[in-house]
């Protein structure tokens, strides 16, 4: 998800990925998945079969993990800053980091694809600096963060810009 903001002196553009549950939601899930398999690993010690139960406890415990990091990976925002002699870049989940600056001009490093199922890359970039942007956003805001880059004056480079563009079908005489 983007979101742009304009106030008089800078533009800030907001990354965010798309998020499918809160952190409400995915303890909700955690707690409805994690009591349904401890009836099943209580029955089974009920029946006599006690060794069932760790492996229970164990899967429970891995697949907590995993949708804990899941949903936290969805809370990581990246932050454009664009001032007229400077672009600053943050990123963060729960408190921004350090402020990454780029001295204008700055460009947008096209990385291609490494095959036709894999979206392009993104990077800021000026001189000095190169900053990867915007890796977990769907290809749909990919092209939105490629058209907004561009109105407000980010230059594209494609990072192999010396390889002749491939064709489809080419026949060679």
């Amino acid at each position: 998800m983007i979101k742009v903001t304009e106030k008089p002196q800078k533009t800030i553009i907001c990354l965010e990925p798309n998020r499918s549950a809160t952190w409400q939601q995915t303890k909700t899930a955690i707690l409805a998945l994690s009591s349904f398999m401890m009836v099943i690993g209580v029955g089974w010690l009920i029946a006599g079969v006690w060794l069932i139960l760790p492996f229970v406890l164990l899967d429970i415990l891995v697949f907590s993990y995993f949708f804990y990091r899941v949903c936290e990976a969805t809370y990581l925002r990246q932050f454009i800053i664009i001032e007229p002699d400077s672009v600053c870049f943050q990123t963060g989940i729960r408190t921004l980091g350090a402020i990454k600056k780029f001295q204008r001009p700055c460009y947008l490093l096209i990385h291609k694809r490494r095959s036709p199922s894999h979206l392009e890359g993104y990077s800021l970039t000026d001189d000095t600096e190169v900053q990867s942007i915007g890796s977990f956003l769907n290809e749909d805001d990919l092209k939105h963060l490629r058209l907004v880059l561009g109105q407000f004056g980010f230059l594209e480079i494609n990072q192999e810009w010396w390889k002749p563009k491939a064709t489809v079908n080419r026949l060679d005489y």
